[in-house]
């Protein structure tokens, strides 16, 4: 059994005319190094020693980057003067941008949904109204979120159409305007027949409110089949989504109604409002089109049939994708080289491509990292002669190094 340097060193090779040659007569033997399958380049300027730190399933981003931070100022101080620890790809980054990307995603959609309630219905107050909805059903939506552990990411918050909440409560707000205006123009009304009022124009229109937030839920039941990766990024989405909607339609149903009857103006006055003006422009413009439609209804429907045929067609031969963009300013660039390329060749290659990056690259610095995929063996004798891989090994070992 050999267990030492000195067994390898005694190993007999060959007995030519009965004279043993042993290993240590054509080799020195002595503890080496692991072979290289990889390097890595800090700006293409010179090799440095990297790491990556793994996360747990399940943890937080930001608090394990923030941990990992406190780690490496504690790990800093015990190394040498000319090892310095800098990290190239810091995740914060991603974090904030997805949570911005998020933030401007709910903020805007919010702003655009009440501007144009405010603007289509007419009434501040009743824009208002229908527009308290879109916090109260998000509430009631992360809290369903956190009772069935779905996860609040930029898939699942990012796709929330704020249209599609606020559905059922326009339905009943908009019944109450045109019940009010109908029923009790030019009036003053007190609280409980404004309660009468509000109650009777709500009863008609619940079940249209119903059935719509119904079947917009129904559209989302496919989504919650889906298996494997798909399942895993899109079902969070329909979840939150189905969340939303179900809160919206229990407070269009109880809610909506209270708020209407409480903040709408119980004086009632037949005033045309510019939503008033512009909904009879939009009339005046729909209705000539609307005859001629009917006239040529055969023209018509050929027409649709003509358009769905092309949009399958078109559909077929083109790429779906439905995630929200997120700019995270950080570009993977993977060169292929030819099967059987030595690392040696592949890091050259590497320093050759560098002023192409350069033109790219605005700001922030590049790490390169090449990694040898042939078939190799650890040795642990070296020849006498030495070797372009030990040299070139010994010096990136005596410079400078950098994690």
């Amino acid at each position: 059994m050999i267990s030492s340097q000195e067994d390898i060193q005694n190993t007999v090779i060959k007995t030519p005319s009965g004279i043993p040659v042993l290993i240590k007569d054509v080799a020195e033997v002595h503890l080496g190094h692991a072979v290289r399958f990889g390097a890595i380049s800090y700006n293409g300027e010179k090799e440095i020693v990297g790491g990556i730190v793994m996360m747990l399933k399940g943890e937080n981003s930001a608090e394990v980057v923030s941990r990992v931070k406190e780690k490496i100022k504690t790990i800093q101080k015990t190394l040498p003067d000319d090892v310095v620890i800098e990290p190239y790809l810091d995740r914060t980054n991603l974090v904030k941008r997805a949570i911005n990307t998020v933030k401007t995603n709910l903020v805007e959609g919010a702003l655009i949904v009440i501007l144009i309630l405010v603007l289509f219905l007419g009434n501040l107050r009743a824009g208002l109204i229908v527009a308290s909805a879109i916090p109260l059903s998000m509430l009631f939506a992360l809290g369903m979120m956190n009772l069935f552990g779905v996860s609040a990411n930029l898939m699942s918050l990012g796709a929330i159409d704020f249209g599609l909440i606020v559905d059922g409560a326009v339905i009943i707000v908009e019944a109450t305007l045109h019940y009010l205006a109908a029923h009790h123009n030019s009036q003053k009304l007190n609280q409980q027949t404004m309660n009468r009022a509000v109650g009777a124009s709500a009863k008609k229109m619940m079940n249209s409110a119903a059935f719509g937030q119904i079947i917009i839920l129904i559209v989302y039941l496919p989504i919650l089949t889906l298996e494997g990766i798909e399942g895993k990024m899109f079902r969070p989405m329909a979840q939150t989504v189905s969340f939303a909607i179900l809160g919206a339609l229990i407070l269009s149903l109880t809610y909506i109604p209270m708020m209407a009857s409480l903040f709408l103006n119980k004086t009632i006055k037949n005033k045309r409002t510019f939503s008033d003006r512009m909904m009879r422009k939009i009339h005046d413009w729909y209705v000539p089109l609307l005859r001629k439609a009917i006239k040529l209804q055969y023209a018509v429907v050929s027409a649709g049939f003509g358009l769905v045929i092309f949009a399958v067609v078109i559909f077929a031969r083109m790429g779906g994708e439905f995630i929200p963009q997120l700019q995270e300013g950080d570009f993977a660039i993977h060169c292929i080289l030819p099967q059987g390329t030595s690392l040696t060749q592949s890091v050259e290659t590497r320093h050759a491509g560098k002023p192409y990056i350069e033109k790219f690259r605005r700001s922030g610095n590049s790490c390169c990292q090449n990694r040898q995929r042939r078939n190799t063996h650890r040795s642990h004798a070296t020849r006498r002669i030495g070797s372009d891989g030990d040299a070139e090994t010994q010096k990136t070992m005596e410079g400078k190094k950098k994690l």
